[in-house]
């Protein structure tokens, strides 16, 4: 017949486990790392491949208030780039960038008091969009009203930053789904391919399962309705 566990043993057991556990918050290795960061740049390269082929459609309303608001935006193209830095004589990839153009079908004009404009422009050059305006004249030759003109293209980015000593990834979003700019973090071990398929979904407005990765950690620019 077997001998009864004590209860013990069964602490030695629970003990042996914890032990052996890694803690939620322990630091990865840098070759760890610096492999899901060349591993999730070269799967975003293939993906932007498709999505620079394909101009999919984003399911996002990208309004910036002034009766400037984009219609039926789509994926128009886009480029990954790598930044690289040297740690004891070995390359390690630091951060990954998307930068990508989103455009819509035609370009769009608004016209707008005078008075107006100049808080327009403020938003328009926060949100990097190009523009131009142009006074309107009355009869008496007083300039009550501007046209203001705003090509059909939206500058929008996304970067990966890998800080090794911490073992995080802060993103940082770039209009992508509004006129905002963003900064998400999460660990290290998060930065899998689920998490990039995630990222491409929000991107193209398919779903916001991307943001549960992460924790806030800041936001700048002007908040937007979505």
């Amino acid at each position: 017949m077997a001998e009864q566990t004590t209860f013990l043993d069964a602490l030695r057991n629970e003990y042996e486990t914890v032990q052996h556990k890694p803690p939620a918050d322990e630091v990865e290795e840098s070759r760890v790392i610096d492999a899901r960061m060349r591993k999730s740049f070269r799967w975003l390269e293939k993906a932007i491949t498709y999505l620079n082929a394909i101009k999919s459609p984003i399911a996002h309303r990208f309004n910036l208030g002034h009766g400037i608001g984009f219609e039926s935006p789509h994926f128009e193209r886009g480029v990954v780039g790598q930044h690289t830095q040297n740690v004891r004589g070995f390359s390690i990839i630091d951060e990954i960038n998307l930068y990508y153009q989103i455009c819509t079908s035609k370009p769009i004009t608004v016209e707008m008091w005078a008075m107006d404009v100049e808080l327009a422009k403020k938003d328009l050059e926060r949100a990097n969009l190009k523009f131009a305006s142009r006074r309107i004249q009355d009869g008496d030759g007083t300039v009550r009203r501007c046209m203001v003109t705003v090509p059909p293209e939206i500058p929008a980015a996304v970067v990966f930053r890998a800080d090794y000593s911490r073992g995080t990834i802060t993103t940082t979003l770039v209009n992508v789904d509004r006129f905002d700019r963003v900064s998400l973090a999460f660990r290290s071990n998060a930065l899998k391919e689920q998490l990039l398929e995630e990222l491409l979904k929000f991107i193209l407005g398919m779903d916001r399962a991307f943001l549960h990765h992460s924790r806030l950690a800041g936001i700048q620019g002007r908040p937007t309705q979505s």
